[in-house]
């Protein structure tokens, strides 16, 4: 017996380090198998005291290897209560105040254990013995012994009982790992129990470690084979169920180990897929030759019918976070429900064309009055040699009226197409978009002066249009547009005959761009006005910062005027909004 003892012992020892060491150095300190790590490898210190305890000849090293065999015995059951805690999802519970609370009666048992040779507090006697050649000691067990075993099993039924509550999950991977556990862990706590009951195969041995590892091989058994090696916790389904749009966990291999409700109805699952190749599940829409399509890893869009009805999604496989473990055990198939978007846009897309075509009729009936009444001007003029200076006034003005019309007619198209959204924004630069758009300009001597810039997300042509309606505002309105230079313009020092430099940069108070220049500016009182369709501060026609308004509104941000630093025109363009 006491040689088949001493190899059960040095075995669990073994084993015990080895895995206990595996899963402390592979897993992050918050997760659970972390914790079943430090449990492991206590228990396998428990084993190597014992395998001392059977090679001792004297009371001195027979004592001291029972008083090092309470390290593990006082600290496993906190060590496992850490573990149920986290296990189940209720990592909040803990914190170093009450891990320290309950670790006083441990510390205070450990205390009295390594002195009981000088007091009767723990051990009520302590006698030495030969039993089959074997030398053993023999204890009675004291006051502090009782309250040790009230304790300990105390925190163990607790933490047990954690664990039982979540038993009741409909996940048949997760049921069947805590049920393991449960039972794994109940074999150990019963022979320690049947040990302080008097049952000794191997005298004053506790057999607790070497049972441990015996029920411990189905466990590592069920958590291989089904990919778990981190304990997921059971608890997160109250969360992981109530997600309306499907998400699969599937391992490396493509198993499926866990999937909500809406996953379920989506593949129309009566019983557990748990286990199933997530490939025999999935339409061939997300399969390239039998296997998950390369290009999830980005996303795919996707139409698959749920009772009947054909429904869109984006599919995304999202691999496990680098950072919170080393080994990922695991991935997420993502499938977001964008019918309702996609139903939005169709119907947006439609007015939109609506809206284009009507204004493409509506400029196309103006253009032949607008034609028929050029013509006559023309005619009235060629037919007055000589008129009165009234007269050659009122068609001048009448000219002018119809170059606005004709700009307008022309312009009803594209004011069509600005208003309507972006609808696949891109990254882009502030600065390269801002140059582009310079450099098709007829800017003259103006001077461009790029401050700052930034990443923009957005349709990086209508942008650079938005750009060029800019600068050619400075060009044509911020040296002759308003014939008084405003005072507050003269105090910053503006330019007394117009823009010389047009200034583009980002905002320091909120995330956005500004676009200005050093010109005349704009009248405060006309500020809001001159964004509206067909107000210009000359005789333009009006519409050119009001496309650049669509525009910006079309991405989501909001345009507004103020003065610029030299006392110029000054617009900022505030991309605050979370839209993209």
């Amino acid at each position: 017996m006491t040689v088949l003892g001493l190899v059960a012992y040095i075995g669990s020892s073994i084993i015990g380090g080895v895995v206990g060491t595996a899963l402390v150095t592979r897993y992050d300190r918050r997760q659970p198998a972390f914790t079943f790590g430090l449990f492991v490898l206590a228990i396998g210190f428990w084993s190597v005291t014992y395998v001392g305890y059977l090679a001792a000849s004297t009371p001195r090293w027979l004592l001291g290897y029972i008083q090092l065999s309470y390290l593990s015995a006082a600290s496993v059951p906190v060590i496992w209560f850490v573990f149920a805690v986290q296990y189940t999802d209720r990592s909040h519970w803990l914190s170093r105040r009450r891990i320290a609370l309950l670790s006083v009666v441990p510390l205070l048992i450990l205390g009295l254990v390594f002195t009981a040779q000088y007091h009767s507090l723990y051990y009520a006697s302590i006698a030495y013995t030969t039993v089959d050649g074997l030398e053993v000691i023999r204890t009675e067990a004291g006051v502090a012994h009782s309250i040790n075993l009230v304790y300990s099993y105390g925190i163990l039924i607790v933490g047990n009982g954690l664990i039982v509550g979540e038993l009741f999950t409909d996940n048949r991977l997760y049921k069947r790992q805590s049920l393991v556990l449960i039972a794994c862990l109940a074999a150990p706590w019963a022979a320690n129990g049947v040990f302080h009951l008097g049952f000794k195969p191997v005298p004053t041995a506790d057999l607790t470690p070497v049972v441990f590892v015996l029920s411990s091989l189905p466990l590592a058994v069920i958590v291989h084979r089904a990919e778990l090696t981190g304990f997921v916790p059971v608890a997160h389904e109250r969360v992981f169920n109530t997600l309306d749009d499907p998400v699969f966990v599937v391992t490396p291999s493509n198993r499926v180990l866990d999937a909500n409700h809406a996953a379920r109805d989506l593949v129309d699952a009566d019983a557990a897929i748990e286990g199933s190749d997530i490939t025999d599940l999935l339409p061939q829409t997300l399969l390239d030759d039998g296997r998950l399509h390369p290009d999830l890893a980005t996303a795919i869009e996707c139409v698959i019918e749920v009772d009947g009805t054909p429904r869109q999604y984006i599919a995304r496989l999202r691999e496990n976070d680098p950072d919170w473990q080393a080994d990922p055990r695991g991935r997420l198939l993502l499938l977001t429900d964008i019918t309702l978007q996609k139903n939005q846009q169709e119907s947006l897309e439609a007015k939109n064309e609506q809206l284009e075509r009507l204004a493409s009729v509506v400029a196309h009936d103006l253009a032949t009055p607008l034609a028929t009444g050029e013509t006559l001007l023309h005619l009235i003029e060629a037919d007055l040699t000589d008129p009165p200076a009234e007269v050659a006034q009122s068609l001048s003005d009448l000219e002018t009226v119809h170059r606005r019309l004709r700009a307008f007619a022309e312009g009803l198209p594209a004011l069509a197409r600005e208003s309507t959204d972006v609808e696949t924004p891109v990254d882009c630069n502030l600065g390269t978009v801002a140059r582009e758009a310079w450099a098709v300009v007829d800017t003259g001597e103006l001077t461009l002066a790029v401050e700052s810039t930034c990443r923009l997300t957005g349709d990086p042509s209508r942008l650079q249009q938005a750009f060029e309606n800019l600068f050619q505002n400075s060009v044509e309105h911020g040296t002759r547009g308003n014939p008084r230079q405003s005072e507050d313009a003269v105090e910053h020092g503006a330019s007394q005959t117009g823009a010389s430099t047009v200034s583009v940069g980002t905002l320091q108070s909120q995330s956005g761009f500004f676009v200005e220049d050093n010109g005349l500016g704009i009248p405060a009182d006309r500020r809001e006005d001159l964004l509206e369709f067909g107000v210009s501060t000359g005789s333009g026609s009006g519409y050119g910062l009001a496309i650049v308004r669509t525009i910006i509104e079309a991405h989501g941000w909001s345009l507004s005027v103020t003065d610029g630093q030299a006392g110029g025109a000054r617009f900022e363009i505030a991309t605050t909004a979370d839209r993209y």
